[in-house]
């Protein structure tokens, strides 16, 4: 017949606790991480013993190690999904089979997958035969595109607020509702003599995109389509 212990109470518990710590004086020492979730009270009066600092102090170094622990994995996270992202849509465009799918693809793509909320291709072909079917395409000649011409010879993306006629030439009606931007000279590399146009993406917040912001991802992201971009304009 099985006896049914009954559940010790909570002063027997504490007894027990008591009783073991008595008979083991050294268990703090094997186990001092427990020190810092603990509290140890210790009369000095109005002023805070060595111990009381000691404790104080390890319980920060926890909590500021946990925080830049819990930033490390949100970090690596954020980090993962945007290179999921990327791999999708560097394979999507691989993948499109005319110049108005790839254009579709980056547009769509951004929007969805990297919450861009103005997405804008200027491509620099005027003889082009979809030329009269894709507002994308753009005259060279054209006088506003003087306005990004330091953009273009830079041959690396730039970020931040744009001036109101780069607005007004790149997002038309949307223009009065982007803070800021990122430009992305679509170009294969930073030595390249061709530059086939402009990626524009832009945001209501003038903090997403900003003149000291990384630019290694959107300098990728104008290689990678420029590349695809080739195969369509100079087929």
């Amino acid at each position: 017949m099985t006896v049914k212990q009954e559940p010790l109470a909570a002063d027997d518990r504490e007894r027990d606790i008591a009783r073991y710590l008595r008979d083991n004086p050294d268990f703090f020492e094997r186990h001092r991480d427990l020190l810092a979730d603990m509290v140890l009270p210790h009369d000095t009066g109005p002023a805070v013993s060595l111990v009381e600092r000691q404790v104080a102090v390890l319980r920060d170094q926890r909590d500021e190690l946990r925080a830049r622990l819990k930033q490390l994995v949100r970090n690596a996270q954020k980090n993962e999904q945007l290179n999921n992202h990327v791999n999708a849509l560097v394979l999507a465009l691989l993948d499109a089979a005319s110049l108005e799918e790839v254009l579709q693809i980056v547009q769509g793509r951004l929007a969805a997958d990297f919450d861009a909320e103005a997405v804008v291709v200027r491509l620099f072909r005027t003889d082009h035969p979809a030329m009269a079917r894709l507002p994308e395409l753009v005259d060279w000649s054209e006088p506003v595109l003087g306005a990004f011409e330091k953009v273009i010879a830079g041959r690396r993306p730039v970020c931040g607020a744009l001036k109101p006629g780069q607005l007004d030439a790149l997002f038309a009606a949307e223009a009065d509702d982007i803070a800021s931007a990122a430009l992305i000279p679509l170009v294969e590399s930073a030595t390249s003599r061709k530059c086939y146009g402009l990626l524009a993406i832009g945001s209501r917040d003038r903090n997403r995109f900003r003149a000291d912001m990384g630019t290694v991802f959107l300098s990728q992201l104008g290689k990678v389509l420029s590349r695809v971009l080739k195969k369509h304009l100079e087929a």
